[in-house]
């Protein structure tokens, strides 16, 4: 079997697998207290979820990088806001000049 056609049956039946784990966890839900016990279990699981994700390197990483490529834009901006008042300055002297030379 070409590996093209092993990977689509694959891919079709992870997706039947989920389906059926989402029909199930319906059908658990529907039930009351079980769908309490289900639902605090979502909440423990995320939060897990959550702590490992903002504790791990690459996050960090990320936030990292994210904080030096704000600091960059904001010295750019700032760069460029004295460039174009620099300008405007120099702009308004060459005017001055020509008309006081007319």
């Amino acid at each position: 079997m070409p590996k093209a056609q092993e990977f689509v049956y694959a891919f079709v039946g992870a997706g039947d697998a989920a389906i059926e784990k989402v029909t199930s966890l319906r059908d658990a839900i529907a039930d009351r207290d079980n769908g309490s016990k289900i639902y605090s279990d979502f909440v423990t699981r995320g939060r897990a979820l959550s702590k490992k994700i903002k504790g791990s390197a690459v996050t960090k990483q990320a936030l990292a990088q994210t904080k030096t490529a704000r600091a960059q834009v904001k010295g750019a901006a700032t760069s460029v806001g004295k460039a174009v008042r620099a300008n405007a300055k120099a702009t308004r002297n060459a005017a001055t000049k020509v008309a006081k030379a007319s």
